[in-house]
Parts: C-alpha cells; structure tokens; sequence
C-alpha cells in the first residue's frame, strides 16, 4: 500500500525557486541621482501620469512574495539573536522563528486564527523550523523583546539602500485600532470629551524620496503631536543613510528641529505658517529656511513638492498590508505596525535589487 503523499511536501521545491530567484538577481543598474527638473503641475482638469518601468514592475511582482521570505530569513538570522535559557521552567521559544511568524501574519494579513497553513509552507521552504500555535503567537506579540528586534530588523532591511537614498522626508499618520470598523480619522475629528485616544495609534517615520523605504519609525498614541519625536527620527536615519535634504509640512516647524537638521550637514525644507517672524538678516539656518520660503517660493516648491513621496508610502503600506490594527492591546497593536514596516521594507528592497547594484549591509556577500 502506498504512504499518501502529503500536501506539504509539494512546497519543499519552492526552497529552490526562491532560493534560485534571490541569488541570480541581474540588476540592471541606473543612475543613482534625484530628479532635478523643475515641478511643473498639471492644468486644472488634466489627468495625472507617473512614469513607471514597466517590465521591473511586472518581475517585481511576480516574485515578491517568494522574495520576501528570502529576505526576512537573511535579514532576521544577520540579527544573530542568541537563544538563551537557563534550565529552570518552560523553555523559552527562539525569537527568531517568532519574528519570521508575526512577520508571514502581517505580510498576508490574516488573523491568528488561519495563519497556520502559511506557515507550514515556511517551514516546508525552510524559512522557519518550528510552526509555533495561535496562542503562543498571540503571546509574544505583546513582548517588549519583540518590539525592540523588530526596530532593528526594518533598519537592516532598509541599510542596503544607504548609496540610494539622499532625500528624505518626515511625516505621521493614523493606524485604525477598531479592526477597520470605525477610521481614525473619524475619531480625530470628534470632539475632546466624546473621544478616547486609545481608538487610534499615530506612526511617524522618516522615509527615502526615491524608494519610499521607512527608514525610522516611532508608534505613539493618536493625540502625540509629531515634531517632538522628530529629531530621535532624525538620528536613527543618520546613523544610517547619509542626508542631504529633509522636507517636512508645517507640523515639524520649530528652531530646534532646523538646528538638528542642520547640525547633520543637510538642509532643511520645512513649510512655514503665516504667523511665523521672519528674520530679516543672520546667516542662521532658521532664518535662511524662512527667507527661502518667503521670498523664492517657486524655487522652495520644487523641493518641498518632494514630500508628497511620504504621502506615497502611508498609501502604500495601508494599501498592500491594511490601515487598521487587529490586535487589541497597546504592545501588540506597536508589533503589528512594525511588522507592516519590515514587510514593507522587504517589497521595497526586492524591487530595488532589479535596479541597482545593492551589495552592502546583511546583502553583502549573498
């Protein structure tokens, strides 16, 4: 009698499609330089265009997926998380197949409760050993540990895009925490008394103007306003990526945050209010950004037009992995954020490997 064949030996060949299409990855490289013509914006009416290649695209997204596993393996094992157990107790699980799992979970956008068959094709291609249950998932969800592995896994994931990306811009957005039923903006707009700040979760991030990569991202809750956590975003990206340009709107205007972005050698482009003084002499970088906003408007548009490539990267990353949390607790709604962010860095970073010569950071030598 013959030993019926089992469903998930069927995957164990796509270990070597994925591992095929990662390794032989022929870039063809471009020019690595930001576009310098001026912004010219359409007639009123006329129907906007955007310039895509095409055949990248295509190959982009016929393999994303298998290219995302391969990555988030590279990229969660350059981490080198040690497994640590002392002997007494219930054995800890390795937080490396954790990572991966809540990584799959954000990626496909399912709930805990029909995960399971995702991961079983994980482990089949060798990306995971162990298919952890729903409960032990759930779990770990809401661990700090998490949190902070999951900051740095984005930031790595992001790194080999550093000989990209010169041109930054910083912006904050509203996460639904009500399972897509009621929109955070919804709740923003209600008055003070009538609203609970726990219905919404605000992610702010500086993200690359070329690639639309994330490059650092801070979770708080709704009502935190965005320019005072804007200068440890600034940090984390310059230890990074090597800055040239920051542009922000309105909300991050203050003379620190120009101070900061000065103090790094970038220059700053930070919409001014019309309530704002504006120094009429001084070498100062506050005064020079505003003079510059005040008196060459069309020159300070062209480059402030480049913030609307964050704008991008919000619809982006709502659209392909959802703008809504399904977990229910303030640590677990941060760690399924996060996990968008790697998932989205990873689709980035795959596309990106067909068009440049990207060999730096947990890609070298692959």
């Amino acid at each position: 009698m013959k030993k019926p064949i089992d469903i998930r030996d069927k995957y164990e060949d796509l270990t070597k499609i994925s591992g095929k299409i990662y390794k032989s990855v022929n870039p063809a490289v471009k020019e690595m330089q930001m576009r310098l013509t001026p912004y010219t914006p359409k007639p009123f009416g006329e129907k906007k265009t955007y310039s895509q290649d095409w055949p990248i695209y295509a190959q982009a997204c016929s393999k994303e997926k298998l290219m995302f596993l391969r990555l988030l393996k590279d990229a969660v094992e350059y981490l080198d998380i040690s497994y640590q157990y002392n002997g007494n107790g219930r054995p800890k699980v390795d937080y490396t197949d954790i990572i991966k799992s809540l990584c799959i979970k954000s990626y496909h956008s399912l709930s805990s409760w029909r995960l399971e068959s995702e991961l079983r094709i994980a482990r089949a291609m060798g990306i995971i050993n162990i298919v952890h249950k729903k409960s032990t998932l759930n779990k770990y969800a809401q661990d700090k540990i998490v949190t902070k592995y999951l900051h740095q896994i984005y930031r790595i994931i992001a790194e080999p895009l550093a000989s990209v990306e010169a041109y930054f811009a910083a912006d904050a957005t509203g996460i639904s925490n009500a399972y897509g039923n009621i929109h955070w903006r919804k709740i923003r707009h209600t008055k003070e008394e009538k609203k609970s700040i726990k219905e919404y979760t605000k992610l702010h991030i500086i993200s690359g103007i070329k690639t639309n990569v994330i490059c650092t991202a801070k979770i708080t809750r709704g009502h935190e306003h965005e320019s005072p956590h804007f200068k440890q975003l600034l940090d984390d990206t310059a230890k990074i990526f090597t800055i040239k340009e920051i542009v922000a709107d309105a909300g991050y205007l203050s003379k620190d945050n120009v101070k900061a972005i000065a103090k790094i050698g970038a220059v700053p482009f930070i919409m001014g209010k019309k309530n704002v003084n504006v120094p009429m002499k001084g070498n100062s970088p506050w005064g020079l950004m505003l003079r510059s906003w005040k008196k060459h408007q069309m020159v300070f548009a062209e480059h402030y037009h480049k913030r609307s490539n964050v704008e991008s990267t919000f619809s982006a990353l709502k659209r392909k992995f959802n703008d809504f949390c399904r977990c229910k607790k303030i640590e677990s709604q941060e760690n399924e954020i996060l996990c968008k962010i790697v998932c989205f860095n990873a689709c980035v970073l795959a596309e990106a490997l067909l068009t440049y010569d990207l060999d730096s950071g947990f890609m070298a030598g692959l």
